[in-house]
Parts: C-alpha cells; structure tokens; sequence
C-alpha cells in the first residue's frame, strides 16, 4: 500500500514514517528489535466502544453485552484492557479461562464454549459461576455432576447450530473449494441440532442443580455480507423459538449471536483464487506443447507470462459495525417476536474476536536480503526476518494482508515480488506482489494483525517467537518478550542412554 497522511484511525504516515498512534514505527523496531508485533490499546478500546454503543442502539429491549473471544488475542494485558472496559470473555479453553479469571471479569460474563470440554475447566467455571455452554450430550453429566458435588446451582446455555435457509453462495471459511455455505456450517463441530438440543434441555429443565439461562450460537467468518448474518438471526430465532415451546414456553434471558464479523480490510481468504487450479492447468499444458519449440522459446514464453502475475491485497471494505449491528439486531428482535418469544428484557451478548482485535495489531519485519532470478524466468525475492510460522491462524485462513514500507511509506511500487520469511518452507507471506524498491534494512509492516497471529505462532525451525508491544498515544511497553533460544527448549527433558543400551534417567 503506497501511504499518506491518515490511513485509519490508529496507523497515520507521518514526515516519510508509519506511525501506529503517536508511535513511529521505524523507532519502536530500533528500541525493541525485529521482527515486532506491535498492538494499540487505544484502538482496541475505540472498537469495544463502537460495539457496544451500536449494538445497544439496535437491541432496545435489553443489556448488551460484549464477551469478546479470547481466543483471538489472549495476551494478559490485552484481556486486562478489555476487562477494564466492563467486558466479558468467551473461553474455550483452560488457559483462556485462567486468563479471563485472573483479569478479574464478572464470572457471568464468561462464556465457557467449546467441545469437548475438560473435566478441571468445568469444575472451575462451576465454582466461579461463570457460564457454561452445552455444545454435546456428554457435557450435561459432567457439569450436573460437578454442580452437586460443590452444592452449587450451574447456570447454562445451549449452544445451537441453525440449519441455514438460502446460503448457497460458497463459504469463503473452506478455502479447498467451492463449498456452499449452509453445508460448510452443518459440519462443522460446534453446536446442537434442534432435536439434540430439546433432549439435552429437557433434562436441565428437570434437573436441580443447573438453570437454564438462554442460547448460544457461532457460525464464524464463512460470508462478509450483511445478507449472511440476517439468515442466521433469521434462523436462529426460528430454532430458538421451537426449543422454547417444547420446554414449556421457556423464556430465555440470555441470547449470545456469537461472532465472525470481518475486519474493515479484511484479509480472510484473499489469497485464495478459486480459478487457479484451472489456470496452472492451463498453465501446465501449455508448458508441456512449447517443448514442441525448444528449451529456449519455452523459457521465453513462460518469462512472458510469469511476468504478469501479481495479486493485491483485498482493498474492498468490508460493511461497517453500524450496518452488522443494525441488521442483527433489527432481524433478530422482529423474528423472535414474529416466533412467540418476549423479546423484553433479554440480554443481548456477542463475541467478536477478528473484527475487535483485528485492525489493533501491525507486526513489523525488517528485509534482511534480496535475491534476484533473471533466468529462466525473472523472479523477486525479499527475504525477511520474521516467518509465516508465526501467522499460523492467518495462513490457516489463506490471509493476504495489505502492507506498508515503514520507512518508506510514499514509495511508489516498482516490481512484482515474492515477500518470503526466514523459514525452510516457501514461506510466501505476500506472494507476488507490488512492492517500491526495497533494500536491505527496509521495514515492512504488515497490517490487521491483532487478532489469531501472535497467539497461534510456533517455533519451527527452532526460532524464538517475537516480542509484542502495547502502545497507547506515545507510549509503549513489552507486554509479551521475545522467547530466547532458551525458552524454545525449555520443554526438553535431558536424555541419556545406560551402559547397556537402555535409557536412562532424564535429568
């Protein structure tokens, strides 16, 4: 992204610089070493606040709630921030949920998901009071029976899985192919059919030691469409509304949405071209007729098409937080009421992870060679110092994020190049694209990272895993330290054979 002035509310060019707040980015790498993810505290906190005001403007009958998913980001001081913003937490883990507990966030605020479930997490949440989502027949032994052992009433929810009505257009969460979405979101693992979902709550409701407080629901980041999230709410009330008939007009007080609204710039996917296949197949018949012509007019001719392959990351906006808070809440308020279901009084919770997180988060890599192929084709590498092993989560998703040259942001783009990591791998972490011209020692920042890169990095190769930074307006602190080589092998038990061959004792 060739930059200038603002580029969105938190990251601005600045006198030739990329600056994230009042942070020039150029120094936070001389002060704290590359590569560097680097977060805004602030930004984060504007987000919280746009969705709690837009979502609260739109469910008029009730509290609305944000229990971000901690899964997106779980760093301490990020989840501290976000308690301190009066929110909750969505945990699917036992280490998210020691997180969210240790921030000091009200236990009815924290949603515990996901399947399966460990024994100690729930005997945890149960002591706590948190809440605790139903999401299989099996869980509903374990909770109960760890709710009579404490003498302890487990309040509840039932995770629900719609069955969409019109998704036909592809998900664009399966990046193997073009799925349609409503089969995407049937196998997926989370959530109860309707028939599931009336025999688990039929023994709650007949249960004394759980309460039954309301539904839960997350399809995910399959379509960034508002049309999408109007057939969930759509679907959603429907399905809602037939459990509570079959338990006895049961009225909910807790209805969670769940998440998967993308970020503005959103990334997800954008390096999937679902024509490739066809065109390396296409590409590839091609290079099997030019032998016909020889070795050198085949190199030719691929150096000619090679030449004018290049991808862009995606520039379109995704729609607004206002446009997805009206239209959930708008779809959901008049579907419960069209159902039967007293909308008045309900709480309203929704747990978005990528799109709060997302835009908070740059990391910062610094160009450590240049290699440059002019034969048999013409092909650019710029060779950095970080690895896509450290965006797990976004290589996952196929992400292709847009980037700005840190110490060069006005530079005009003047070559097509492979942006590789340190790796063994490929390591392609901007494949083909345009670039200004880059030297050893430039600083790319590649943007929207806050949410599922940090926090799902590894250490392949044995690499140490980068420091993370919170800034807000000029001021900035380590609040994850960069690993030593030390730390990557902390986890090693010494080993050492007997005398005869056989192990001996770790040490």
């Amino acid at each position: 992204m060739k930059a200038t002035g603002a580029i969105d509310e938190c990251l601005s060019v600045r006198d030739g610089r990329l600056f994230i707040e009042e942070c020039d980015t150029v120094e936070l790498v001389k002060r704290f070493g590359s590569p560097l993810f680097v977060l805004s505290k602030d930004q984060l906190r504007r987000n919280i606040k746009r969705f709690q005001s837009t979502f609260g403007a739109g469910w008029i009958d009730g509290p609305v709630k944000l229990l971000p998913a901690a899964k997106a980001n779980w760093i301490s001081a990020v989840q501290q921030v976000i308690a301190d913003e009066g929110c909750g937490c969505d945990v699917y883990s036992p280490g998210e949920l020691t997180v969210a507990l240790q921030t000091g966030m009200p236990p009815s605020l924290i949603s515990v998901n996901g399947f399966p479930k460990d024994p100690e997490a729930i005997e945890r949440a149960v002591a706590a009071g948190c809440r605790i989502t139903i999401d299989s027949l099996e869980e509903f032994d374990m909770i109960e029976d760890a709710a009579r052992r404490q003498r302890k009433k487990a309040r509840v929810r039932l995770r629900l899985k719609p069955t969409l009505t019109g998704a036909y257009a592809h998900s664009e969460f399966v990046s193997e192919g073009l799925i349609p979405t409503d089969l995407a979101a049937v196998v997926y693992k989370g959530g109860l059919t309707v028939e599931q979902t009336l025999a688990v709550g039929q023994r709650v409701a007949s249960s004394k030691h759980l309460e039954l407080v309301g539904f839960h629901q997350h399809q995910g980041r399959h379509r960034a469409t508002l049309e999408f999230w109007r057939q969930q709410m759509e679907t959603y009330a429907r399905d809602i509304a037939l459990v509570c008939r079959a338990l006895e007009n049961f009225q909910p007080r807790e209805i969670d949405i769940g998440g998967g609204f993308p970020v503005p710039r959103d990334p997800f996917n954008a390096a999937t071209d679902y024509s490739g296949p066809f065109q390396y197949l296409l590409l590839h018949s091609f290079s099997h007729v030019l032998r016909l012509f020889g070795v050198r007019a085949r190199h030719r001719v691929l150096k000619a098409i090679v030449k004018r392959i290049s991808v862009s990351p995606n520039r379109k906006p995704a729609p607004t937080i206002e446009e997805f808070a009206q239209i959930c809440t708008q779809t959901l308020r008049e579907a419960l009421t069209r159902h039967g279901i007293n909308t008045h009084g309900i709480t309203l919770q929704l747990e978005p992870g990528r799109s709060l997180h997302g835009n908070t988060g740059i990391h910062l890599t610094t160009v450590r060679g240049i290699k440059r192929t002019t034969t048999p084709v013409a092909w650019n590498h710029i060779v950095t110092d970080s690895t896509e092993f450290w965006f797990t989560g976004g290589r996952y998703e196929h992400h292709l994020h847009d980037f700005v040259v840190a110490n060069k942001p006005d530079a005009p783009d003047v070559q097509v190049a492979d942006v590789i990591g340190r790796s063994c791998y490929g390591d392609r972490l901007l494949p083909t694209v345009k670039v200004p011209d880059l030297q050893v020692g430039d600083i790319i920042a590649l943007l929207d990272t806050g949410s599922y890169q940090e926090v799902s990095s590894s250490n392949f190769n044995a690499l140490p895993r980068p420091a993370t930074v919170l800034v807000s307006g000029k001021h900035a602190a380590v609040v994850r330290r960069r690993e030593t080589e030390k730390d990557v092998f902390r986890r090693d038990a010494a080993f050492r054979r007997g005398s005869q061959g056989a192990p001996g004792r770790a040490r």
